[in-house]
């Protein structure tokens, strides 16, 4: 599911937890707190700056692969100073970009044209695999999360009119 469904999707699920009358539902604290997970989720891997989960993400690889915990260097490029290889977060992942911030350009997108300029960067090639398994389980939570939702407020409301407005 690309980004901008899963969004829109979030987007949704939060206007049927506002709208609904589902505060006698049995479920709902738990609706409502697996709602708030994903959407932090989606807010900090798919919305504006992801430089600190970037960083997070790379800190992990770089101490495993310190450790011995991992085979794969951070980075296979034959640069002795590659920031990635001396346990650095390169300036344009980590800095907060004015781009990034205002929404023109994705930390997606920011991951990319870095791989595109650096391609033997290993663990920017994993951070983006593992945003995209990310976002692939947030949209399938999303979608269970819209199906319950459909079905609690079905299930609450007797009035034909009021179903078809959800």
């Amino acid at each position: 599911m690309d980004q901008n469904r899963i969004i829109d999707n979030r987007d949704e699920i939060e206007e049927m937890l506002k709208a609904s009358e589902l505060t006698d539902y049995d479920d709902i604290d738990e609706l409502d707190d697996r709602f708030d997970e994903a959407a932090k989720t989606a807010e900090r891997i798919l919305v504006g700056d992801i430089s600190e989960w970037v960083g997070q993400f790379y800190r992990q690889r770089y101490r495993a692969w310190q450790e011995g915990d991992r085979q794969a260097a951070p980075c296979r490029c034959e640069n002795p100073r590659c920031a990635l290889k001396r346990g650095e977060l390169p300036y344009r992942l980590r800095r907060r970009t004015s781009t990034v911030r205002e929404g023109t350009q994705s930390g997606r997108q920011v991951l990319s044209e870095y791989l595109d300029s650096h391609p033997e960067a290993v663990v920017i090639d994993d951070a983006l695999q593992e945003q995209e398994e990310i976002a692939s389980d947030l949209g399938r939570e999303f979608r269970k999360l819209h199906r319950e939702l459909e079905a609690a407020i079905m299930e609450l409301t007797d009035d034909p009119e009021q179903q078809a407005a959800f």
